[in-house]
């Protein structure tokens, strides 16, 4: 084992036991197991076993929270406790002093949640039976994040930029291709501008509103026919609600090729218990995921990890279909 490897162990094990000691001076308890959960990115989790029962404790990276504004994250984790007491599948935040984030004398801030059981599903497994719960769980989440608890906010996280904004950006990914003699990428980028340049009035009457605004299967905790956890509502902001839905059904029914109209269908059919959620929207979803997240993974900078990978198959499957998507999934009972 590297030098590399054995420093990274003894720094994880020196913030493991920081954190332990926090947690059990604060909630008066006894940590008796840890078990690290090697999810997420740089946030680091552990599934703790306690004499007052087993709940996930999550610490903030400290590069990666500089990025983020506090108070959001704090509203976020409040919303989270609402919706844990209004019946949406997520896990209750233990509070203390009031605060949900807390923070150890020596600054790291960290979490402490019920632990949920479930399982992972791997990206465009989700079957009709977990889509259809999972619609309902979103549409009354969407319900919530939007009952004026929360007031709107003048702008959207998304800025949208202009079709002819963007066909300049794919100009000068390719200028930066040739440069670089990217001869495999650059077919994709090419990709990206055909489909930009096909689009018309795509985005017209969308839908601004409070969204989770992380949805995918990494953050999601299923059985075998229904959803169990919603996780990860630290990026929640004011955003477009198509976005949540497109995201989260890109990568929950998009299986190797081919995207699985049925599951579609049941998600549309759980959404619409609390909100109306027609086939247009969900094509229109789809592809504002498409138009916000191309630039991102289809780029000339090499993203690491298998999920970056993943959210880059999403977006080449969907600029080679967006003009029929509607012949896609059309399904009926």
């Amino acid at each position: 084992m590297g030098a590399v490897s054995l420093e990274k162990q003894a720094a994880e094990r020196s913030l493991w036991e920081h954190l332990k000691n926090d947690a059990e001076h604060r909630f008066e308890w006894s940590i008796y197991k840890n078990t690290p959960i090697k999810r997420g990115w740089l946030n680091q989790k552990w599934k703790i076993e306690t004499n007052k029962g087993t709940f996930l404790l999550k610490q903030y990276n400290r590069e990666r929270i500089k990025k983020y504004d506090l108070d959001t994250i704090r509203t976020a984790l409040r919303t989270q406790n609402r919706g844990f007491n209004h019946g949406v599948p997520c896990p209750e935040l233990l509070e203390h002093g009031g605060e949900l984030l807390h923070k150890t004398l020596n600054g790291e801030l960290y979490t402490i949640m019920e632990f949920m059981e479930g399982n992972l599903i791997r990206a465009g497994n989700a079957d009709s039976h977990q889509m259809k719960s999972l619609g309902s769980a979103i549409g009354k989440l969407h319900d919530l994040l939007n009952d004026g608890t929360l007031p709107p906010k003048k702008e959207t996280m998304f800025n949208m930029p202009s079709f002819q904004n963007r066909i300049g950006y794919w100009d000068s990914v390719i200028a930066a291709c040739d440069e670089k003699g990217l001869t495999e990428l650059k077919p994709f980028i090419l990709l990206q501008k055909e489909a930009t340049s096909k689009l018309k009035k795509d985005f017209d009457n969308l839908t601004p509103g409070w969204c989770h605004r992380d949805l995918w299967v990494d953050n999601l905790l299923f059985s075998s026919d229904a959803v169990k956890a919603i996780l990860d509502f630290d990026r929640m902001n004011y955003d477009f609600l198509e976005l949540d839905i497109g995201r989260i059904i890109i990568s929950a029914c998009l299986h190797n090729h081919t995207l699985n109209p049925e599951a579609v269908h049941a998600f549309i059919e759980g959404y619409s218990h609390t909100n109306e959620l027609s086939l247009d929207r969900v094509i229109q979803s789809l592809r504002l995921v498409w138009y916000m997240e191309s630039t991102w993974w289809i780029s000339v900078i090499e993203h690491e990890g298998d999920p970056p990978k993943r959210f880059a198959h999403e977006m080449i499957w969907l600029s080679q279909h967006l003009s029929n998507l509607e012949e896609i999934l059309a399904w009926k009972k």
